[in-house]
Formats: C-alpha cells, sequence, structure tokens
C-alpha cells in the first residue's frame, strides 16, 4: 500500500464525516478517492470518478494545476456538473514531493438556501415582533404587557393566525381566551369573513346539538318554520370558537369529530350533508388531557383540537403585566365617562399584591368600581373593594381542620383540605398549586372525593 493511499485509510473515518465534498487524486491525476457529501452535491455515484483520470471527470476543477505547481488554491469558485462550488485545492506531500492532491468543497446552491431560509426566518421574527408592538402600543382589547409568558402566547397567537389548522387555548376563567381567539381570527385569512364563539356550558346539550348544527322545519316541537341555520353554517368560510369545550356531552363531542374529520353537518332533522368551510378554535379552562383520563372527553377529539395548543398564564403568575391592563381599561374607561381618571401609588401596591382568582375579568371589575367610587381623579386604597384591600397574605396558609369525635383518617384529611382550598380560593389552578399537586391529580383526588 502506497503513503497516499496509508493517508486516506487513516483519515477515511473524518473524510466521510464531513459535510463538504472530497476529491483526491494520486500523482498521475487518477481520481483514487471520493467521499458520500461528493456524491451528494455531484449526483454522481463513486464509481463514476474512480480509477479516472480527473480531466475526464471534472476538466474544471483546478486540480491539475495544483499537481503541476503544487501551489494551493484557496476559495475558488469552480462548477462541479449543475453545482457552482467553493473550493480549497491543496498538495499533499511526502516530504518535498508531490503524491496527490486533495479537494474540499462545498456547494454555493447550499449556502444559497440556508441564507434565504435565515433570511426568511428573520423577516417573519421581525413580522411578529411588529404585529406585537403594534398591538402594545394600540389600546385594543387584547393587551399583552411586558412578561416573557405574554410575549410567548403572542408569538404563538401569531403563528397559529398564519395557518388553518385547528386551535386550542388554554387558560383559567377571565384569562382573556375568547379575546385571543378573536385575535388570531383578525389577523388570519379569515379575517373578512365570521367569527362566531359559542358556550359550551351555557347552553342545554339538547339545545346546543341544535345550536351547531342546526335544524329542519319540524325536526322538533317548537321548531321554526323553515328551519333554522347552525353556528357551523353562519360561521361560513370564518371561524367558530367553541369556548368551554370541557363543559360539552361526549356524545356532541362525537358529532363535533365528525365534523373535523369530514368537513360536513347534518342538521337535526334532515338527511343531507351539508359541507362547511370553519376553522375551529376551542377553548377550555379544565384540563382536557385529564378529563380524557377520566374518560370524560374524547382522547381522538383531543388531539383533532390541539393540534395548536396555546396556554395562557394567570394574572398572578405575570403581575409585571398588570399595570398594562389598568392603564387599558382606564383609557377606555375615561372615554366611556368623560373622566380623566388616575392610579394613585398606594391602590397600585394593593392591586400588585393581589392574587386575582377572576383574572383579567375581576381586574376589570375592580377597575371599574373604582372608577366609579372615585371622586378626585387618582383612584386610592379607599375606592377599592374591601375583599381587595383587607387581603391578608399571611392568612392564606390557614388551615383548621378539627374533627370532635374521632382520629381521622388519611384520606379524610387530605379530602378536607381540598375542600377548604377550594372554598377559599374558588379556583382549581390555584388550589393544586397551593397543595403542591398537580391539576391532573386534583381532578382525580375531587372525583374520588365527590368534591364539586
Amino acid at each position: 500500500m502506497g503513503k497516499l493511499e496509508r493517508i486516506i485509510k487513516d483519515k477515511e473515518f473524518i473524510l466521510e464525516s464531513l459535510h463538504d465534498g472530497i476529491s483526491i487524486i494520486d500523482h498521475r491525476g487518477i481520481v483514487v478517492y471520493v467521499n458520500n457529501s461528493n456524491t451528494r452535491i455531484t449526483k454522481k455515484d463513486k464509481s463514476y470518478f474512480l480509477g479516472k483520470h480527473v480531466q475526464d471527470v471534472v476538466p474544471d476543477s483546478g486540480m491539475l494545476g495544483v499537481l503541476e505547481t503544487g501551489k494551493k488554491l484557496v476559495d475558488i469558485t469552480t462548477h462541479v456538473f449543475d453545482a457552482t462550488v467553493i473550493s480549497n485545492i491543496v498538495p499533499i506531500l511526502d516530504g518535498e514531493r508531490i503524491i496527490g492532491v486533495i479537494s474540499i468543497f462545498r456547494d454555493i446552491t447550499e449556502i444559497k438556501q440556508l441564507n434565504d431560509k435565515l433570511e426568511y426566518a428573520n423577516t417573519t421574527i421581525k413580522q411578529l415582533y411588529g404585529k406585537l408592538q403594534e398591538v402594545n402600543e394600540n389600546k385594543s382589547d387584547l393587551v399583552v404587557g411586558k412578561s416573557q409568558a405574554m410575549r410567548e402566547v403572542m408569538k404563538y397567537a401569531l403563528k397559529a393566525s398564519m395557518v388553518d389548522s385547528n386551535l386550542l387555548i388554554e387558560g383559567e376563567s377571565g384569562t382573556g381566551k375568547e379575546v385571543l381567539a378573536r385575535f388570531v381570527h383578525k389577523n388570519s385569512p379569515r379575517k373578512d369573513k365570521p367569527f362566531l364563539a359559542v358556550n359550551c356550558a351555557s347552553i342545554p346539550f339538547n339545545l346546543l346539538e341544535s345550536e351547531l348544527f342546526g335544524y329542519e322545519e319540524g325536526a322538533f316541537t317548537g321548531a321554526k318554520k323553515g328551519g333554522h341555520p347552525g353556528f357551523f353554517e353562519m360561521a361560513a368560510g370564518g371561524t367558530l370558537l367553541l369556548d368551554e369545550i370541557g363543559d360539552m356531552d361526549i356524545a356532541l363531542q362525537s358529532k363535533i369529530l365528525r365534523v373535523i374529520q369530514n368537513k360536513e353537518i347534518i342538521k337535526i332533522g334532515g338527511n343531507k350533508m351539508l359541507p362547511v368551510d370553519v376553522r375551529i378554535i376551542a377553548a377550555t379552562h379544565k384540563d382536557l388531557r385529564a378529563l380524557v383520563a377520566a374518560g370524560k372527553f374524547r382522547e381522538d377529539l383531543y388531539y383533532r383540537l390541539e393540534v395548536i395548543k396555546i396556554f395562557i398564564p394567570p394574572l398572578r403568575e405575570r403581575k409585571e403585566d398588570i399595570i398594562y391592563y389598568i392603564d387599558n381599561m382606564l383609557s377606555k374607561m375615561g372615554k366611556k365617562t368623560g373622566r380623566d381618571v388616575r392610579l394613585g401609588e398606594d391602590a397600585l401596591k394593593i392591586l400588585n399584591n393581589y392574587d386575582y382568582p377572576g383574572n383579567i375579568r375581576e381586574l376589570e371589575n375592580i377597575i371599574e368600581r373604582a372608577v366609579v367610587m372615585d371622586e378626585d381623579g387618582i383612584i386610592s386604597k379607599k375606592d377599592l373593594p374591601l375583599y381587595v384591600t383587607e387581603q391578608d397574605p399571611k392568612s392564606s396558609s390557614q388551615l383548621n381542620l378539627q374533627y370532635q369525635d374521632h382520629f381521622p383518617t388519611m384520606e379524610e384529611i387530605e379530602a378536607d383540605a381540598i375542600r377548604k382550598a377550594m372554598e377559599k380560593y374558588k379556583n382549581k389552578s390555584k388550589v393544586a398549586e397551593t397543595l403542591n399537586i398537580s391539576r391532573a391529580a386534583l381532578y382525580r383526588k375531587m372525583e374520588k372525593y365527590n368534591i364539586k
């Protein structure tokens, strides 16, 4: 085995690991080695090159010139079949004798593609943050604030608005799930078509089905003459928000699944399939995974809905955003009442320390009440509700469990602890956080102890 062959054999593992193409010729100009990246770039099998003179297979490579002069060529642009490449061509020496030449080259086309992808990504990021800044500056219902958590929410919301996939929005009551759904619709290609929202928890099962799918004339007693279109029909071309879908009866869930799969509906009392073109956004304050585990929500529907999933964190976990919500609310109240009302330092401190079990909806209620109660144009402690100003952070950890007639079991203590926490916080996420268990575990324990 010659010197060149030994060098190639010793370094072959490294040469095959490179993304760059490699060609090696011996002192006669015969191609003795090409790596796998070479075949990827040139789209030629190794057998096309090996054992042949470089002039016959790649005449413009520049390797013969280096073999003759012994001078390396760096960053030269050459053509290898249909590919334009940047090459470094270097002589391989045994002492002062040239025993071969190695060419290391990279496809410019690949570099250009990577550069194009990078430019596209940067452009997309600029567009996303441009829209994000626009949302922050415009006093709209959707307030982003400065927290990293809400910036992540908005990043996903803007991405979701660019596609037509189903979207699942999770978050506690009052976090603004419908507002976010409207934002996604407003920034989507469907923005000029209807946006309709139906609350699955507030409409009884038998009525919800007819509201969603509509009904034909005579479908049931009291049915309107001529029938009635449902939400799916009325939202044609637009977006339908199924709010609080976690409260939907499991029998109706199967019908929603069929709509998603087949893009068709059948009205109640009808026998004709009607095509529907509607983007579905679902929202819930419940842990759907826990409901799936408990057999109360269809697993197949869950995965159909959560193609894209956005979780809106509760207000207590992003208190740096509170001031932005307050500013927005005061601005809207000012236009509504014709009064310029500001927030005093003492009130701001209290509002920043409050936990907001009702989230943004509760904050709106507090601010509206404060504006009504205010008499001097500055909201102070006296203008805030007593339950907010008298909140005692220390009392949140107090738990009094008394058993007069017997010594309790661990299960009794656990059940009572959950009941007391539910009475205090009225919010399952806060209860789970306080008891240091997951929401799914809380749901399981509440079902086990029949706690509503």
